[in-house]
């Protein structure tokens, strides 16, 4: 029966009818069950150490960052379609700052200048996609210096404040607040004063792309992420689970020792694995106006699903970081099209309640990224100059593909197909996290 099973370490995934037959056959179907698991649960970490890799070589003529492990890369200009490189979903309000870390030689030391009051943060996430801050909110803008430490421990040294992770490799993805291209070249000079010392990484060489998704290769970089972290409590017997199958923290996984039966199963896990995550997709806790909006996907537990796919759909900040309330349909129920016009109104008073800001940005519905419009407007928000407010003090803000009869004031241009909307409110306010404050509908505006 498996004759027509593959050598598939770096081959094409199975065909459906393969993987049917495969339910049949106990060791193919027990293989794609625990992988399927291994698939949803390291859905981040092949993500971020794939990310990793992409990041710290050089994968293509266009690459906005590359560095070194333990080195800051800084997006050179605000993100537009041109520049947003691997990022999903990314804003254009500030200045990114890149950077991979690795704690398994000991700890790695950070300084960051004074910042005043301007809102910066230092998001890292580790393996498990969880995020954890340092930034205007934790310092106040005072200048720190930052002794970031893993499990795998290290001496701190004196004057430095102790920042814990709980995995040895993290990602760090920074923003600093750009008030307008005048601001530019300040929000630069201050990233740059932003150092960052550690066991120096390879040097940046050139490289294929990794896509571990496609092959094997994913069960082999699951493996080199659980053999690195600690286990978490009350995961002991599924780690036992993944040992079974080869790609647990106790073996070493390898393709070529598998049976046919096993890598049969294991490549139909991969590729099921996708269309499990989009027929599950993103499940809010809230929705209210259309705009939807979970607090859960920072730290969503033991619920592996929803931790994939926040990893799939771009990774969060802590809720009292940031929040992002989406929206996919109108005040109607139908989906957001740029065929159609819309319009976004705040009553006198009913701007989202912020410590820091707030943006509104429209996205490709299918890629998260952003669609290059004629005015090179890519976010709409509180730093907007010229918008136009009406004779009650309220704010409406036009959503089109095509310039509205009302001018660009007030214009946030939007993808020609489908999109989505996001609202990003930095340092929100307690109103806007326990649900007192409501976003208001995107209106549909028939012609």
């Amino acid at each position: 029966m498996f004759a027509l099973a593959l050598a598939m370490a770096a081959s094409a995934l199975p065909e459906a009818s393969q993987c049917q037959a495969a339910a049949l056959e106990p060791e193919a179907a027990l293989a794609q069950a625990i992988g399927l698991q291994g698939y949803i649960y390291g859905y981040p970490m092949v993500d971020l150490l794939k990310q990793r890799f992409n990041e710290t070589h050089r994968v293509s003529a266009g690459q906005p960052v590359a560095a070194p492990v333990n080195a800051i890369a800084i997006y050179p200009h605000l993100l537009t379609p041109e520049t947003q490189g691997q990022l999903r979903a990314p804003n254009s309000d500030t200045l990114y700052l890149n950077a991979w870390v690795d704690l398994s030689k000991g700890p790695v030391l950070l300084e960051v200048p004074e910042m005043g009051g301007r809102y910066y943060t230092l998001a890292f996430m580790d393996l498990y996609a969880k995020p954890w801050h340092l930034g205007t909110r934790t310092n106040g803008g005072k200048a720190m210096r930052y002794a970031l430490v893993g499990p795998s421990g290290g001496t701190l040294p004196e004057g430095y404040t102790a920042f814990r992770l709980p995995t040895d490799t993290a990602w760090m993805l920074g923003r600093v607040l750009v008030t307008g291209e005048a601001d530019l070249a300040e929000a630069r000079r201050l990233s740059q004063a932003i150092r960052m010392s550690g066991a120096p990484g390879a040097p940046v060489t050139d490289a294929a792309p990794m896509q571990p998704f496609d092959s094997l290769a994913y069960f082999e970089l699951l493996n080199q992420a659980l053999r690195a972290v600690p286990v978490k409590p009350g995961e002991t017997a599924l780690m036992a689970q993944f040992d079974l199958a080869g790609f647990g923290p106790a073996k070493a996984f390898d393709a070529g020792k598998l049976s046919d039966a096993e890598k049969l199963g294991l490549g139909c896990a991969l590729k099921v694995g996708p269309q499990v995550l989009a027929r599950r997709g993103f499940r809010p806790r809230r929705i209210d106006n259309g705009w939807m909006w979970s607090g859960a996907m920072a730290d969503p537990g033991d619920d592996f699903l929803l931790r994939a796919e926040v990893a799939r759909g771009g990774y969060v900040n802590a809720p009292e970081e940031s929040i992002y309330p989406a929206a996919i349909t109108d005040g109607r129920g139908e989906m957001l099209d740029g065929k159609r016009s819309y319009r976004l109104r705040f009553a006198k008073g009913a701007l989202p309640p912020v410590g820091a800001f707030w943006s509104l940005t429209a996205y490709d519905r299918a890629t998260s990224q952003l669609i290059a419009n004629p005015i090179r407007r890519y976010a709409i928000g509180d730093r907007t100059r010229g918008l136009k407010y009406g004779r009650d003090g309220s704010l409406t803000i036009h959503l089109s593909s095509t310039r509205p009869r009302e001018g660009t004031s007030n214009w946030l241009p939007v993808p020609p197909g489908a999109f989505h909307a996001v609202m990003r409110l930095y340092l929100p306010k307690a109103e806007a996290l326990d649900g007192r404050y409501r976003l208001p509908a995107i209106e549909r505006i028939d012609p």
